[in-house]
């Protein structure tokens, strides 16, 4: 579509180039042709008015010199007083001319008599008529300056010039008597105009048309068409450069389109994925422990009994038992973790300050704190609000700096701060007691994954899901090796 459009344009270009110049020559050439039929016009008029004023002098002298011979002083008076250059009378017994010495060289005679005879190298023009006595006859002549300026004037030669020196006019020649060639223009006919290719590699438009028999050969500049049509192939390649780019972008915006589409499909297929899995986890867990737990809470009661109203259990039967009752608590804790797993996550919504949650939840470790010699650096602002079910997010802050806690030895440092980031709320906890793996730091928020030895795995799981009720998220991430840095991400409240 592209080559088609181009060859259209470069085609209507060079046919609405051509009838310009076709018009532009018939123009150049009916002004020539005034030129020509003007000039001839004046050329016979003039050749008549001198031929009339020449013969009627002669006649005129050949009148006074019949009745009174001239001598050659009176010749020249005379040519003078009439305007002439010379007179010559020529007689049986001699010649005499006026004056004598003006034009003697001239080869003159009485052979050419009736009609003009132009010396144009002594810029003369002379006629002769034969003598009333019917032997020798009478020669007047004029000087031709200013008639030959006249006729340059208004000559044919002088349209040519003037047509040459017209815009877009490269030559112009009227060839005389000349045919018409291959492709010219009959008589009367508008001119044709066709591309040439001159020996010097340019093309140019020539134009051809008869005129009175001769043939009229006008060159004119090609170059506006060769402008509009290097102009046509910039255009061209602009074009077919812009939609090439715009092929490669639309391709490119395709292809990133269609990778985005498909990581959501990804993305939607694997949270699919999690929430059936977590849904079946959920309600086998519930009936685990539903199941678990009677017999558990019966055998903490036993236990429970035992060590208080057996009195002939020795030292070692009761830590025994007491070994046993610690067992069954930790039992009893995991099966609670499965039940809070399993437990549909329904928060309320409430405004809650994160910075006074965070500090309360801190007081209840303060001693523990102290006692292990750990470090602490907080960094909360005084107006961190978000809304959400204060105790489920007392339940998160919780098991964060639970793991904290339990993750540090002494004179280490637990880093707490809290900020507001594009339009969230954030609050970020960071410790050096990194175990895992980095490639494994993402996986610790899932289900069952752990790296204690005496945990569930479910602990970041519930925050996760409790983060995600709230529109929130948990993200884990390694600032510096070793440092294991837990941010819990909220929206910030409506209300601002």
């Amino acid at each position: 579509m592209v080559l088609a459009w181009f060859f259209l344009q470069t085609r209507q270009a060079q046919r609405v180039f051509l009838e310009d110049a076709s018009e532009h020559s018939r123009l150049l050439a009916d002004a020539v042709v005034l030129h020509t039929r003007g000039a001839r016009l004046a050329e016979e008029a003039t050749e008549t008015i001198l031929t009339g004023f020449l013969e009627s002098s002669a006649r005129f002298v050949g009148y006074l010199d019949g009745i009174a011979p001239f001598r050659a002083d009176e010749l020249a008076a005379f040519a003078q007083e009439a305007g002439l250059s010379m007179i010559r009378i020529q007689r049986p017994d001699g010649i005499v001319q006026g004056p004598e010495d003006g034009h003697a060289n001239l080869p003159l005679d009485c052979s050419q008599l009736g009609r003009l005879i132009r010396l144009e190298s002594a810029h003369q023009i002379l006629l002769g008529v034969p003598s009333q006595a019917g032997e020798g006859c009478i020669l007047v002549g004029m000087g031709s300056r200013q008639i030959e300026a006249l006729e340059q004037a208004i000559g044919v030669s002088r349209a040519l010039q003037a047509v040459q020196e017209l815009p877009a006019v490269l030559k112009v020649k009227l060839v005389e008597g000349a045919a018409g060639g291959d492709g010219a223009a009959a008589e009367g006919e508008p001119p044709s105009v066709a591309l040439r290719q001159t020996r010097q590699g340019e093309t140019i438009a020539q134009a051809t048309a008869m005129i009175d028999g001769s043939l009229l050969l006008l060159d004119l500049d090609a170059g506006p068409l060769l402008a509009m049509r290097e102009r046509l192939w910039w255009e061209f390649l602009g074009f077919v450069v812009m939609l090439a780019l715009s092929g490669v972008l639309g391709a490119w915006l395709l292809y990133h389109h269609q990778r985005a589409h498909e990581r959501q499909l990804l993305d939607y297929e694997r949270r699919l994925s999690v929430q059936r899995e977590e849904a079946g986890l959920g309600r086998a867990a519930a009936a685990i422990a539903h199941e678990i737990r009677n017999p558990l809470n019966a055998m903490a009661m036993g236990l429970q009994r035992l060590q208080l109203e057996a009195d002939g259990l020795n030292s070692e039967h009761r830590r025994l038992v007491a070994l046993l009752r610690e067992a069954v608590q930790r039992t009893n804790g995991t099966v609670t973790g499965l039940l809070d797993f399993a437990r549909p996550v329904q928060p309320r919504r409430l405004p809650v300050a994160l910075n006074a949650l965070v500090e309360d939840q801190l007081s209840l470790y303060q001693a523990r704190i102290l006692d292990s010699g750990i470090a602490l650096e907080l960094d909360l602002p005084s107006d961190l609000w978000v809304d959400g079910d204060p105790d489920l997010l007392r339940q998160v802050v919780d098991n964060l700096l639970r793991n904290a806690l339990e993750s540090v030895s002494s004179g280490e440092c637990i880093q707490v701060q809290g900020a507001r980031e594009a339009g969230q709320v954030l609050l970020s906890l960071s410790n050096p007691g990194l175990s895992a793996e980095v490639s494994d730091v993402e996986r610790l928020s899932e289900p069952w994954f752990t790296t204690k030895p005496t945990g569930t795995g479910l602990g970041l799981a519930i925050c996760k899901r409790i983060l995600r009720a709230h529109d929130g998220d948990l993200r884990l991430r390694v600032p510096r090796p070793g440092w294991l840095t837990a941010e819990v991400w909220m929206p910030m409240p409506a209300n601002g």
